[in-house]
């Protein structure tokens, strides 16, 4: 985890250096445009004095149209208010760069034509599909790695209702083909034709929802499992959906569940396990009732009862209707029975016939592959060790590390419901910035220069002002005292240029710094949380508190030290100024300050609690548009791009109504505090003219004092106009610590623990008692046993969902068990340091993930420092040092996000040398062939078994192949969350009418 972390802390360095310079930019433009606007002062004072002066102070004077002192300061006064209007529009500009900045990627995000738009109403439709297709001399290769051909010139033609499998090696192109069918890419070479029309002439939306796809890696959205499958055809009854489960052997598991079929699968239907998932997601493809059917490893997650039951069901369908089916596996049970079987090889279609013309062929290819997958592995060369009965250990319920959601909530969200979030501090954050106190002074300094701008801005006005009306004054000296007084002003404006641009640079660096450890931190505590944490978060919901909150908390945290400084120096020297000049008029001033306090304070009362009405639509959008770009390739399967729009802009709209409620309070909160201001000015003005009409002051003092607390209102309310900001910023600060804070019960990144001197490998579950943490009362194991010797290796067999992977996910203690133990080398895990335990296991799971970088980096993540030299040996291993070469880039070749740039057989390759390098004394392989062709699993089996031969390596297996589990040293029988069998798979077959028994025979039957 620390290499994740590490990478993010370095893509946050370029984003800290792009927000200080943009905070000096923004310093300098408001600086900049203040400082012209105090600088048009000067121009306009001097030329207005020589206004007055020629008309009133020369001779002849002006009799008509003259100017004198109260034309000037009326017009003055309106540029005043036209100054402090413009002012307003200062501190946004920040806002505004930003906006501008991320404009340029939405909008060319925005008009970016899609080469194969899904939204297009262009593009014809056919009355009827008959489902025909045609390949015709294709040639392709992927966007992102142009220099590797992927068809060379291949033709296919398929009739319709006609079954084809595609068979092959791994990454021979077999999903290409279903690629070009979806119109996910549309080849470079070659026409792509459905009933004699070229695709590219037909409507994509319609032509996708002719078509029904099954992937090797399902895609569940989350939401219910009836919604799931509704979105295989929208609007379907419920009758429907209960249908299409049937036949697609989920029905019982689904009413198995408390919620039926309005359990929440969770987020890519974590709550679920590989077949559950794949059994929804075939129920979905059945209900949309598709002219051709694609299978692209539709079953390869299922047991070898469940894929029979399913494969009659979709037998079933195909007899309904004359319906074109392509099928991509592995199994060869899967294929036989297709009208037509083409082999791929190269980019090439090499062969194609029935299984028996096939079979009939001399050295075919397809032979091969028949050859290869009823080839028996190589014996273990590890003691055959034999167990008793285990009819003894029970188990009530299981499932396979997903969860069975329990009566509580179809969403299972009670924890998070109930969980209350505690406020947080603004010392905190300021404490958190500590570091940089010598930018934070520099940028107070300038803030404090900043404020006495104001006061002084208006002493000057009134020294002009003033001399306006001086009549012991010539022509000549009224010049000579405006041009003083306009270098005045000259001198403010460049002080406020220069203060605001220090002021902003200060800031701008303790601002984005404290952005950039927030965000680490955050994403440092979410890596480190428990799995049962990640059971009721949204990824999309996670990414937008680092992107958002940060950001909200960032902009709030520098502006608050900001307001503070300005406002303390504004009022200060303002303050000072009064009492210099008129005690009265100042006392009268602090007099009726609580009158405008307490506007300000329903002001800001008004804004509070906006905050986090405001954000659960970002939220909630955030977490669905994450959800969908994952998934994207099932949204356009089965055109759900209008549907999830209408999705996302309904999340939008929740936040849009709440801006316009934010909205309202704003302005009307704004409204009362600024008249109140002008009820103030309004009563200066009339207290002021009260005291020199009794001679407690002059004109000049009292306009000194008015005009000093005038612009002081005006700088205090520039620094106080994001106040309505601040119950967004106190959610978003609860909201990111509340995950700092949280301490994981089960934590990765903790010293605590003891380490062994070395590890053996015994393993042993003994009377465990467990229930996921968001599922309490649905209790998975109730008294489960298990016992394995060091240097065995151990096959979980049983039914789809039985519970067999739960055993793994407690060994890697992602949960813990409520009751029992579980010991390695005698000592139960729970007190052995976590990371120690995980260095010394590597799991491969049915569902391999690959990360963003290189192949090398991907397998290097199995070992820390590890040499290309030690990367490359791992991969030979695995069977995938050939397929990694015929990369042009090698093993520096990206893989891409989650893997998408290679095929599903290589990305498991990959993953396995990754768990190879690491030389684990615990091996963990839960489905690790199920994408592997039959040679590659033959092989990789192969090296496998030798990989074992060299040191004594515990192993368990979780797979529904028999020929990856005949071998294992113990083969462990669950059904219905009970190990009701264990021993050698010829033990086991000595059980008359055995759990195993019937496993086997179904397997070999079919």
């Amino acid at each position: 985890m620390a290499a994740f972390v590490s990478k993010y802390k370095a893509a946050l360095v370029a984003t800290e250096k792009a927000g200080i310079k943009k905070g000096l930019a923004v310093g300098m433009g408001t600086g900049a445009m203040f400082g012209m606007v105090i600088m048009t002062y000067a121009f306009g004072m001097w030329y207005g004095a020589v206004l007055v002066s020629d008309d009133q102070l020369t001779t002849p004077k002006c009799t008509s149209s003259c100017y004198d002192g109260g034309k000037v300061l009326t017009v003055f006064s309106t540029i005043i208010m036209s100054a402090m209007a413009m002012g307003q529009a200062g501190p946004p500009l920040q806002a505004v760069f930003s906006a501008r900045a991320a404009a340029v990627i939405v909008f060319d995000l925005i008009e970016r034509a899609s080469q194969v738009d899904a939204t297009s109403t262009q593009g014809k439709t056919l009355e009827s599909v008959q489902g025909e297709i045609t390949l015709e001399h294709i040639g392709f290769h992927y966007p992102a790695r142009p220099d590797v051909q992927v068809c060379k010139g291949y033709s296919l033609h398929i009739k319709a209702g006609e079954k084809v499998a595609l068979v092959g090696p791994s990454g021979s192109g077999k999903s290409t083909i279903v690629s070009f069918l979806e119109r996910y890419y549309d080849p470079l070479e070659g026409v792509v034709r459905l009933d004699g029309h070229d695709l590219k002439t037909l409507n994509v939306k319609w032509l996708r929802a002719q078509i029904g796809l099954v992937g090797q890696e399902p895609s569940l959205f989350s939401c219910s499992i009836a919604d799931n499958i509704r979105y295989g055809k929208p609007g379907a009854t419920l009758a429907e959906v209960h249908e299409a489960a049937r036949q697609a052997n989920a029905y019982d598991f689904i009413m198995a569940f408390p919620h039926g079929f309005d359990t929440d699968v969770g987020e890519r239907g974590a709550q679920l396990s590989g077949g559950q998932k794949q059994r929804i997601a075939i129920a979905r493809a059945i209900i949309k009732n598709p002219a051709v059917l694609l299978l692209d490893e539709a079953t390869s997650a299922l047991d070898t009862e469940s894929e029979r039951i399913v494969q009659e069901s979709l037998d079933d369908l195909l007899a309904t209707r004359k319906r074109t089916t392509i099928i991509i596996a592995h199994r060869l049970s899967t294929i036989r029975d297709a009208d037509r079987i083409v082999v791929l090889s190269q980019g090439r279609v090499v062969e194609e016939g029935s299984h028996d013309e096939l079979m009939a062929q001399v050295d075919s290819h397809y032979k091969k592959l028949v050859e290869a997958q009823n080839r028996p592995a190589p014996a273990s060369p590890t003691k055959v060790q034999t167990f008793g009965d285990a009819s003894s250990k029970a188990l009530q319920t299981s499932k396979s590390l997903a969860l069975i959601p329990a009566a509580a909530s179809p969403s299972g969200n009670d924890e998070n419901a109930a969980h209350v979030v505690k406020p947080v501090p603004m010392s905190r954050l300021w404490k958190m910035s500590a570091p940089e106190a010598g930018y934070m002074v520099v940028g107070s300094l300038g803030a404090m220069v900043n404020g006495a701008v104001f006061p002084v801005w208006g002493v000057l006005l009134t020294n002009v002002t003033v001399l306006f009306f001086r009549t012991d004054l010539d022509a000549d000296g009224m010049k000579s005292e405006a041009i003083k007084w306009s270098g005045g002003f000259i001198g403010l404006s460049l002080a406020f240029a220069v203060a605001v641009s220090v002021q902003n640079y200060g800031f701008a660096v303790a601002s984005e710094r404290l952005t950039r450890r927030l965000r680490e931190l955050g994403y440092s505590a979410m890596v480190h949380q428990d799995i049962g944490w990640f059971d009721l978060q949204s990824s999309g919901a996670l990414t937008t508190m680092l992107a958002t909150d940060t950001a909200i908390i960032q902009s709030m945290t520098s502006e608050t030290l900001n307001r503070g400084f300005v406002n303390l120096s504004t009022l200060g020297v303002a303050f000072g100024i009064g009492f210099y000049y008129s005690w009265r008029m100042t006392l009268a001033m602090l007099g009726v300050f609580p009158f405008i306090g307490a506007a300000s304070a329903i002001q800001v009362k008004m804004m509070m609690g906006q905050g986090k009405l405001l954000n659960d639509g970002d939220v909630k959008a955030g977490a669905l548009l994450s959800e969908a770009i994952n998934s994207i390739r099932t949204v356009a399967s089965f055109t759900l791009e209008t549907l999830l729009h209408q999705q996302y802009e309904g999340h939008l709209s929740l936040s849009a109504s709440k801006d316009v409620m934010t909205g309202l309070a704003g302005g009307a909160g704004f409204g009362v505090s600024q008249g109140a201001l002008f009820f103030t000015i309004a009563f200066l003005f009339w207290f002021g003219g009260w005291l020199i009409t009794h001679d407690y002051v002059d004109f000049k003092n009292m306009f000194m004092v008015l005009m000093s607390i005038m612009f002081s209102s005006f700088g205090v309310g520039l620094a106080a106009q994001n106040i309505s900001e601040s119950g967004k910023t106190k959610q978003a600060a609860a909201r990111l610590f509340d995950t700092i804070d949280r301490q994981p019960p089960i934590d990765c990144s903790t010293t605590d623990g003891a380490t062994l001197p070395q590890v053996r490998g015994d393993i042993e579950f003994c009377q465990l008692k467990f229930a996921y943490p968001n599922r309490p009362h649905a209790l998975i194991y109730n008294g489960y046993s298990l016992k394995i010797p060091s240097g065995a290796t151990c096959a979980l067999v049983g039914a789809s969902g039985c519970g067999k992977s739960t055993a793994i996910g407690l060994l890697e203690r992602f949960y813990d068990p409520r009751e029992g133990h579980v010991l390695l080398d005698g000592v139960d895990i729970r007190t052995l340091n976590l990371q120690w335990l995980r260095q010394h296991i590597s799991l491969v799971g049915q569902e391999p993930v690959l990360f963003a970088g290189t192949i090398a980096d991907n397998i290097a993540g199995g070992k820390v420092g590890a040499t290309l030299d030690e990367v490359e040996e791992a991969a030979k291993k695995a069977n995938a040092h050939d397929f990694i070469l015929q990369f042009p880039g090698s093993y520096n070749t990206q893989v891409g996000d989650r893997g998408i740039q290679v095929s599903g057989g290589q990305k498991q390759r990959i993953a396995i040398a990754r768990a190879i390098l690491r030389d684990p004394e615990v091996l963990l392989l839960d489905e690790a062939t199920s994408a592997l062709d039959n040679e590659s699993e033959r092989i990789v089996q192969a090296s496998l078994d030798a990989l074992l031969a060299l040191k004594r390596r515990t192993t368990i297996i979780v797979a529904h192949r028999l020929s990856t589990i005949c071998n294992a040293d113990i083969i462990a029988v669950t059904a219905d969350g009970k190990i009701v069998e264990q021993g050698t798979h010829d033990n086991l077959m000595e059980i008359p009418n055995g759990r195993y028994v019937n496993l086997v025979q179904r397997q070999v039957n079919h």
